[in-house]
């Protein structure tokens, strides 16, 4: 099987809950959200990839395996150091685990009172000791930013997660990019839109990439055929990232077992994994 992993593009910032639950939005950014991301099974196989997020696996005691930016511009994993985990919430009774900003401008994850705020509820920043801020969500939950259809701005609390297991009826896929850290959470977020990698049916400028479970909707990439690549939709519109050896290529995608489109210049289409049964990529 070749191994996989989808993630998205959309780099649309969010902004700190306010503390009055008004519609003045304070006037710090703390965090952008870079779309929705399928984990996989973790480690991808490159060496940007230190640990496995989903299973967490790969790191010392003390450390939680968390995506993160690379100097290159690209993406991996790496194992940090913490005062506790966010989705194991692992703090002792009556506090939760949660990103903490200080007024030196760093964040960081701190056992820190529990909020009441429950997962889907609205949230504000508490009335936190003098230099730090936090939100007012429950434990294992983070405030998030999300757009309503007039246009503004509301504030939930969403779960945290490591992986697919964690979110019940969603899906492990929103990355929240939060100043003064490396680390990149994920919360859970609605399920990915379905699609057919053949027709490319999802609404512009998304594209349809396969995934762990079935081709998705995602911000589409512009590597072409042949490019190094760390996540399928980094590549263009009707191709996907294909590990193999340690490290990812775009290679376009073909129909199993046989048909339209089919693969040429003597390359073979190989299945991608069970969840993609009529799609696969074609491999030199």
């Amino acid at each position: 099987m070749l191994g996989l992993w989808v993630a998205g593009c959309d780099d649309g910032e969010t902004v700190r809950p306010p503390t009055d639950g008004g519609t003045t939005l304070d006037s710090g950014t703390d965090a952008g959200d870079s779309g929705t991301v399928n984990p996989g099974d973790g480690g991808g196989g490159s060496s940007d990839f230190a640990c496995n997020v989903a299973k967490q696996e790969g790191c010392a005691a003390g450390q939680s395996c968390l995506y993160t930016d690379l100097a290159d511009g690209g993406t991996g994993s790496q194992c940090f150091e913490a005062a506790c985990d966010v989705v194991r919430q692992d703090c002792p009774s009556g506090q939760r685990c949660t990103y903490v900003g200080t007024d030196g401008g760093t964040t960081a994850r701190q056992c820190v009172a529990a909020g009441t705020a429950t997962e889907g509820a609205a949230c504000t920043l508490a009335e936190s000791p003098p230099g730090q801020t936090y939100d007012t969500c429950a434990s294992g939950l983070y405030c998030k930013d999300e757009s309503q259809d007039d246009g503004g701005l509301a504030f939930f609390c969403r779960k945290l997660c490591h992986a697919p297991s964690d979110c019940g009826s969603g899906e492990c896929n929103t990355v929240l990019r939060l100043s003064g850290t490396r680390e990149l959470p994920l919360v859970c977020g609605p399920a990915s839109a379905r699609c057919d990698p053949f027709a490319q049916d999802c609404e512009s400028p998304l594209a349809c990439y396969p995934a762990a479970n079935g081709a998705v909707c995602a911000g589409q990439g512009s590597l072409t055929e042949g490019t190094a690549c760390e996540f399928s939709n980094q590549c263009s519109r009707g191709s996907t990232c294909v590990m193999t050896g340690g490290s990812g290529t775009c290679r376009t995608l073909c129909r199993l077992p046989a048909g339209s489109p089919g693969c040429s210049n003597g390359a073979t289409c190989r299945a991608i994994n069970n969840n993609n049964s009529d799609v696969g990529a074609c491999v030199p």
